[in-house]
């Protein structure tokens, strides 16, 4: 799990800024920021479009009323020309670009270019399990796709995203192997979870053991045992470490452990889970270590839980969209 696989672009974060300050009334200064703004950078002016049509997306005018309300309610930002009014004061939620693009995504868009090449998909919050034509199983975590290539020579898994652990039938003729950004990962005669990220691939064996493949510049295979784990990228396959494979698998039993681990990376992986957005306001907040237990199919739930314990406050646009502060 990482933090920075959900970290907000800095450059959506700014356009959806502004979106949000043009739809409450900009002033004339405000006007020609804006302005420098879209024009000191050729991502600006998409970016921008981008936010303003997830924008309407998320306007329900109660939701859109208190977002402004609470964003002219409070002290201005430093950096930040003022809106319309003169006398209006503001506070903007930085991370609302994330939840304003996840809504529109998952709630208007859709996967459809992966869901068209899928043989078995999940949606956010839904877990599946399948048993294949050998025997083997499959369990998709929230938001993953996987596509099937049984051959008479050779059984192959494509991970088209997302997270997915496999229980291997046994087949001597027909070698078991997992691809995912160009890695393999087979079987060898084993249960193991293959979790797909935008820029890596991490492999973790929970019995036996597998062969891990990928093309690069670093080792190219590494025979990864129960109880291991091992990342590999476009510079090949990374050392092999060990880890608790039972933490790493509590997904499959509808379950997150986090150990000593910062407040953001929680919430980043409780967002994997959520059909809308869960935000943190304050860096130091977002830096402060969380250990505990909680249940995947809930993070509603799970995020009372981290409140109290925590002893924070939140702000809740609906139960979709929710920002946890001091």
């Amino acid at each position: 799990m990482s933090a920075d696989d959900d970290a907000p672009d800095p450059i959506e974060d700014a356009a959806t800024r502004w979106a949000i300050e043009q739809d409450a009334g900009l002033s004339d200064d405000g006007i020609a920021a804006l302005e420098q703004w879209l024009g000191s950078d050729p991502r600006h002016p998409p970016a921008f479009e981008k936010a303003r049509a997830a924008w309407r997306f998320m306007g329900h005018p109660a939701i859109r009323s208190e977002v402004t309300q609470r964003r002219l309610s409070e002290p201005p930002l430093p950096g930040y020309p003022p809106v319309g009014r003169p006398e209006g004061k503001r506070k903007w939620i930085a991370p609302a670009v994330a939840a304003s693009v996840a809504l529109l995504v998952a709630g208007a868009i859709g996967d459809w270019p992966t869901a068209l090449r899928s043989d078995a998909m999940t949606a956010t919050g839904e877990q599946r399990t399948m048993t294949l034509a050998d025997g083997s199983q499959v369990q998709l975590n929230t938001d993953s796709a996987i596509s099937i290539d049984y051959q008479p020579d050779r059984r192959i898994v494509h991970v088209l995203k997302g997270e997915a652990a496999f229980s291997v039938a046994r087949d001597p003729r027909r070698p078991f192997s997992v691809e995912a950004k160009g890695g393999s990962t087979t079987a060898l005669g084993t249960r193991f979870i293959v979790d797909r990220h935008a820029d890596r691939t991490q492999i973790t064996v929970t019995l036996h053991s597998v062969r891990v493949a990928a093309p690069g510049a670093g080792a190219s295979i590494a025979i990864v045992k129960e109880g291991q784990s091992v990342r590999y990228d476009r510079n090949g396959v990374g050392s092999v470490r060990t880890v608790d494979a039972n933490a790493v698998s509590a997904w499959t039993r509808k379950r997150l452990v986090f150990v000593d681990q910062p407040l953001r990376a929680v919430v980043a992986e409780l967002n994997r889970y959520h059909p809308g957005y869960i935000g943190i306001i304050g860096t130091d907040l977002g830096n402060r270590r969380v250990s505990g237990i909680f249940r995947t199919d809930n993070p509603v739930a799970a995020l009372d839980t981290l409140q109290a314990s925590l002893k924070l406050a939140s702000i809740r646009l609906t139960d979709r969209v929710i920002f946890i502060h001091d």
